[in-house]
């Protein structure tokens, strides 16, 4: 009775110092049990042990086991990883070796252990069917000393003891248990268990005190839970329910934009934190977000800060490619409008082989296509000035022909203000046959190059000496003398 006392209070001094330490990171497992030892078994060798009458008659028959009564047996359990688990097991009672036919004595094995589990590492360590393989270390108190050695078992067998076999037998023993063992888990923390051992006290050098265990427990799991089996538990688990990520405190992050979805107002778009998880809208659909864009709606170019470039004149030449931006331009000319010389050499061109009636300034009706495109040409340019100048071939006398360009240069002008061409823009003047290049002995087709009508851009100072001076001093300080004066005496006139 004494003894048993002492293996009851073995017993509770490692349920209380097994519970205290528990930590709360882990989940834990307590069993409570009853267990059986079979010392009969025990048939000296492996080959034996294993053979089929050894576990027939054996290993097997009930009446050979040595049943300690119910709460004998505790077990206490904790995952230290994915199928791997570290317990601590205590069985105690009063238990007959029935190989020595020795009465009952008292028994305490309690030790270490170490369970290597199908479920995590094969299938769902959630699974009902929860096998494992156990190997243990132990401390073993059955006291054999009353027993002298060498002596005979049950079956007539001599068995020596100790080196020499002839000590006599131990009461502590250091033992190893190897074997394997099954839990099925009726509910998500409860469950029966079912365990057996072989044991061996392998510094003893006898089989004395081996033997074969089978125990049964009723087993309970408690510790931290982790309901949506995300890894992190329920208690450091901010969404217990929902499977999520470690840096979100077991949250989800369905859309992956770095916000846990309980702080995404969009938890299914990606979005930026600063938005609380919602993309920035682009309402003008131009690629630049609203909080960038100057201009939310209406679409621009990034570079312009999502504004559109503006077109001061009009033109469709963008400011920022228009060298004139408040004035209407050509893209061949950067968006400025056309020079007024080019408008000039364009006007003169049209106005080539102009047609006037002979010996007078009137223009022949042939010629009106070519005042229509000569129009068309000075009012590209609404500001501009120019001067018309008109020219003579070299037949004829002096004053005769600069009388005559004059006359054809105002018809010119005339024509020109007559198709809506603004008369302040346009000053005209004869020159004569000042420039005249074909010699009046020429051919009358050949003179034709010498007889035209000339348009020239006049700008600033030039054009407001012309408004202020008399324009028939000018057309005659013009004329140049086409020879020395000996020749020119001997000049006909026409």
């Amino acid at each position: 009775m004494k003894n048993l006392k002492l293996g009851i209070s073995a017993l509770a001094l490692t349920v209380a110092s097994t519970v205290f330490a528990q930590t709360t990171n882990n989940p834990w497992l307590i069993g409570v049990g009853a267990h059986a030892e079979n010392h009969k078994a025990q048939a000296g060798n492996f080959s034996n042990t294993f053979s089929a009458t050894n576990l027939t008659k054996n290993m097997f028959n009930v009446d050979n086991f040595s049943i300690t009564p119910p709460l004998s047996k505790l077990t206490v359990a904790r995952n230290i990883g994915k199928g791997l688990v570290i317990d601590w097991q205590t069985t105690v009672g009063n238990v007959e070796n029935q190989r020595f036919n020795m009465g009952k004595e008292f028994m305490l094995m309690t030790g270490l252990g170490f369970q290597a589990k199908a479920a995590g590492l094969i299938w769902n360590e959630e699974s009902w069917f929860d096998p494992y393989l156990r190997v243990g270390a132990n401390y073993l108190r059955h006291d054999y000393t009353a027993l002298t050695f060498p002596r005979t078992d049950w079956r007539g067998e001599s068995v020596g003891n100790g080196e020499n076999g002839n000590e006599n037998g131990k009461a502590n023993h250091f033992a190893v248990a190897t074997g394997a063992g099954v839990n099925f888990w009726l509910t998500k923390n409860f469950g029966l268990g079912v365990q057996g051992d072989y044991v061996t006290t392998p510094g003893d050098k006898s089989t004395v005190a081996n033997f074969w265990q089978a125990s049964a427990s009723l087993n309970f799991r408690f510790g931290n839970r982790d309901r949506d089996k995300d890894g992190i538990l329920d208690k450091d688990d901010l969404c217990p329910d929902t499977p999520g990520l470690p840096e979100f405190q077991g949250c989800p992050d369905t859309d992956g934009d770095g916000v846990p979805d309980k702080d995404d107002q969009c938890p299914e778009v990606a979005g930026p934190v600063e938005n609380n998880g919602c993309p920035w809208p682009d309402t003008d659909g131009d690629g630049v977000i609203d909080k960038d864009d100057a201009c939310p709606t209406v679409a621009g170019p990034a570079e312009n800060n999502g504004c559109p470039w503006p077109d001061t004149d009009g033109d469709g030449i963008l400011d920022k490619d228009d060298a004139c931006p408040t004035v209407p331009g050509l893209p061949e000319y950067n968006g400025c409008p056309k020079p007024k010389d080019v408008i000039a050499l364009e006007a003169t061109g049209a106005l080539k082989d102009i047609l006037f009636d002979f010996n007078k300034a009137t223009i022949r009706p042939e010629s009106s296509g070519k005042l229509d495109q000569a129009a068309t040409i000075v009012k590209q340019d609404n500001e501009a000035t120019f001067l018309v100048t008109g020219h003579t071939d070299a037949k004829g006398s002096d004053a005769y022909n600069l009388k005559l360009s004059r006359e054809r240069a105002a018809a010119v002008v005339g024509a020109l203000e007559a198709r809506g061409v603004n008369g302040n823009q346009l000053k005209s003047i004869g020159v004569g046959e000042r420039d005249a290049k074909v010699s009046e002995k020429a051919s009358d087709a050949d003179r034709m190059a010498d007889r035209k009508v000339v348009v020239e851009a006049v700008n600033g100072a030039a054009w407001e000496a012309l408004k202020k001076s008399d324009l028939e001093v000018v057309e005659k300080k013009t004329v140049v003398k086409k020879a020395p004066a000996k020749k020119k005496a001997t000049k006909k006139r026409k």
